[in-house]
């Protein structure tokens, strides 16, 4: 029923406005289970990356968040973390599971295998886990997805894949803080990481990010894939 909604959709020259019909239903369904289970399910991804010896961080959205706000971004429905790949053991799914996750699906580069992110589910909250890399001894980065520029994601994954940006960050330690009464990691450096995302007036909130003055984030060669 799905793939038949989405076909006519684009024949008619739709399938945008639906995307963004959809999403905004499935935000209000999300915002309500966020601010119930939001705080939980950070905390037991944390307990879960500590138990294998990982040492997870805020990224993105909650990185900006925890350090502009003190707290969630109010109209962000979703957690970012990073950790190390290096660190990211092979058995990730069953360790995740056992702290109540559920795996929803992974991002990887067709041609190498190369994981580039792993987005887990806790009653109802998904965290997005992007793995960092390291390019040099004073730069790391990390792949993010994008939409494809025109097919719909299964017809994209069947076909060339998602493009993707690389974002390249000042290498940094890691620093504990408390965040709502629990202690969680986050760069040392994070004001030069969410600069770079987010650009100069990243203590400015804007929820419209269309609106946004972003720096400009170049498309990379890779494709990513997901399962």
């Amino acid at each position: 029923m799905r793939d038949c909604i989405v076909s006519i959709s684009q024949k008619l020259g739709l399938y945008h406005s639906l995307v963004k019909l959809l999403t905004k239903w499935e935000n209000k369904k999300m915002a309500k289970r966020f601010l119930k289970y939001g705080l939980e399910t950070l905390v037991q991804a944390n307990k879960a990356f500590e138990s294998c010896g990982a040492h997870m961080f805020f990224a993105f959205g909650t990185l900006l968040g925890a350090f502009r706000e003190k707290n969630f971004i109010p109209y962000d429905f979703d957690l970012d973390v990073g950790i190390l790949y290096s660190e990211r053991p092979e058995n990730l799914d069953e360790i995740m599971a056992s702290y109540g996750f559920s795996k929803k699906r992974q991002f990887y580069v067709k041609e190498t295998g190369r994981i580039t992110e792993d987005q887990y589910e806790y009653k109802g909250v998904q965290i997005d886990v992007f793995y960092q890399f390291e390019k040099d001894e004073n730069t790391m980065y990390s792949y993010v997805g994008r939409r494809h520029e025109t097919k719909e994601w299964k017809e994209a994954n069947r076909t060339d894949g998602f493009p993707c940006v690389i974002w390249e960050y000042e290498k940094s330690d890691l620093q504990e803080i408390e965040f709502r009464g629990n202690k969680f990691y986050m760069p040392v450096k994070a004001e030069q990481w969410l600069r770079t995302i987010y650009g100069e007036d990243f203590m400015t909130p804007i929820r419209d990010k269309s609106a946004a003055n972003l720096p400009t984030s170049p498309i990379h060669y890779e494709r990513l894939f997901r399962r």
